[in-house]
């Protein structure tokens, strides 16, 4: 009866362990201190990689108003921009060490132009 109730401690516990692990991105597709932004939500299709600074930057053609998800393994938050050069009324604020695998959820789905640190 003992090992029977082990057993059936270290499964759920495994369970549990599992669905940690498998909530979060694989940080192996983004390398750390790297801001990534995807074309589709959940991380697929195209990935683009930034290191943002203070300063403003408009992002290049092909992610340009079709970011739909984000990684962002840096100590620092980054804000994005609905309009080139920081501009615009609609933004994104991604925290310090964090994603988000669809922007739709934040009404932000292929609206980001710009970018900075902040």
């Amino acid at each position: 009866m003992k090992h029977k109730i082990v057993a059936v401690f270290a499964t759920a516990a495994m369970s549990v362990l599992s669905v940690g692990v498998a909530a979060g991105p694989a940080f192996a597709d983004c390398p750390a201190n790297t801001f990534c932004l995807y074309e589709t939500n959940g991380y697929q299709d195209r990935e683009f990689r930034f290191a943002p600074t203070t300063t403003c930057r408009n992002l290049p053609s092909g992610i340009d108003n079709d970011a739909n998800a984000m990684r962002n393994y840096r100590s620092h938050a980054v804000r994005m921009w609905d309009l080139p050069g920081c501009g615009g009324s609609s933004t994104y604020y991604a925290q310090a060490n964090s994603y988000d695998s669809n922007f739709g959820n934040n009404d932000f789905s292929n609206k980001a132009s710009s970018l900075k640190r902040v």
